[in-house]
């Protein structure tokens, strides 16, 4: 007999793409620590941004990562708590922070580099196991939705 969860369909999509999402950041977790690495993995892409810029506002990073400014401020305060970064006054905004990598931070990013460049190839590896560009189809269907949200999807479908 099947299990309530077998016969979940499209309509579930939130939650499958949550449970994978979920998934790999447990499994990127176990994957940090053997690397002796601290860095959350949903905050990686942030080490490197800042690490590549020499400092950077909250909207800066969250305009970069394309995501909301108060999830960029939930990654830096992360990263600050881990002393992997740290806020001085911004010469240019007395309102705004500049953010900055400590040594620590540093010595972080220098230790993702060979971690990153792994996963690239076991993610690449995967997507020929499963033969899609789980990236691509993930970006693609984003600005899909972009483009055409889903309640204008579901007016639609009530007006055929």
């Amino acid at each position: 007999m099947s299990s309530y969860f077998d016969n979940l369909d499209n309509a579930f999509l939130a939650h499958f793409c949550r449970r994978l999402s979920d998934l790999i950041i447990e499994q990127g977790a176990k994957v940090t620590e053997s690397y002796g690495i601290t860095t959350p993995s949903t905050a990686i892409s942030s080490i490197y941004f800042i690490e590549q810029n020499h400092g950077v506002t909250v909207a800066e990073l969250a305009s970069a990562l394309e995501v909301t400014h108060q999830m960029a401020t939930q990654r830096i305060n992360t990263l600050e708590s881990l002393d992997l970064i740290y806020r001085k006054p911004n010469p240019q905004d007395k309102r705004a922070k500049m953010i900055h990598l400590t040594e620590l931070g540093k010595q972080e990013a220098v230790k993702l580099k060979p971690l990153t460049k792994n996963m690239s190839q076991v993610f690449s590896e995967l997507n020929q196991q499963i033969e899609c560009d789980i990236v691509a189809k993930v970006r693609l269907a984003e600005q899909a939705l972009i483009d055409k949200p889903l309640m204008q999807r579901l007016n639609e479908l009530h007006n055929r």
